[in-house]
């Protein structure tokens, strides 16, 4: 029903627009009317700007990020407060995690092989099944101390991700940290298994 629906639409709205043209060319003598094809035609592709705001195979706007505050630190695997954050650096510093937080992996793009140290508080998080995860963002920043930070956008500034795509926690939050037999802090297993696990 909604199919024939639409055509009846698009059926009156040709109507309305030969009428007006056909009404319009015998009027007036001298102006010739837009042609009754071109008129519907255009009037399509002004409807597809407004709603996308582009031509439909346009590319994407690249994502840029916010810069940094003058003098703060902006090297790799550093908060903007110039502490180090880097998993084989923090491994075996003692943390203070907040109640209801959890130790988690950060990967940069800029250093593969590392892994940057965040308390993430749990209700964020997905559980084992990669569920159940609120949306939104609350961390802290394990380097500095800094707390409270609200949106994954603004944390991921302050870490130095340097990405060139808008942050996305289910992309970046990767592992649970845990301390091993030897009290050292390492990477457990990945915490989600599939995209849709974390929402943003």
């Amino acid at each position: 029903m909604g199919n024939s629906y639409a055509g009846q639409l698009r059926t009156t709205r040709f109507e309305e627009v030969l009428h007006n043209s056909i009404e319009a060319s015998l009027r007036s003598n001298t102006v010739v009317p837009r042609p009754v094809f071109s008129q519907l035609y255009l009037e399509t592709e002004q409807i597809i700007f407004f709603m996308y705001g582009s031509e439909s195979n346009s590319p994407p706007i690249p994502y840029q990020m916010k810069p940094p505050p003058e003098g703060c630190c902006t090297t790799d695997g550093f908060c903007q407060a110039g502490r180090d954050l880097r998993l084989s650096t923090l491994a075996s510093d003692p943390f203070d995690v907040p109640t209801g937080f959890m130790l988690v992996g950060v990967k940069s793009p800029s250093l593969p092989e590392s892994l940057l140290v965040c308390a993430v508080d749990h209700r964020f998080l997905p559980d084992e099944r990669g569920h159940n995860a609120l949306l939104g963002f609350s961390g802290n920043c394990m380097g500095c101390g800094e707390k409270g930070f609200r949106y994954f956008t603004e944390f991921s500034n302050h870490i130095n991700l340097k990405l060139s795509t808008q942050p996305k926690k289910q992309k970046h939050l990767k592992y649970l940290l845990y301390r091993n037999n030897q009290g050292l802090l390492v990477q457990g297993a990945p915490r989600v298994s599939g995209q849709n696990a974390f929402h943003c």
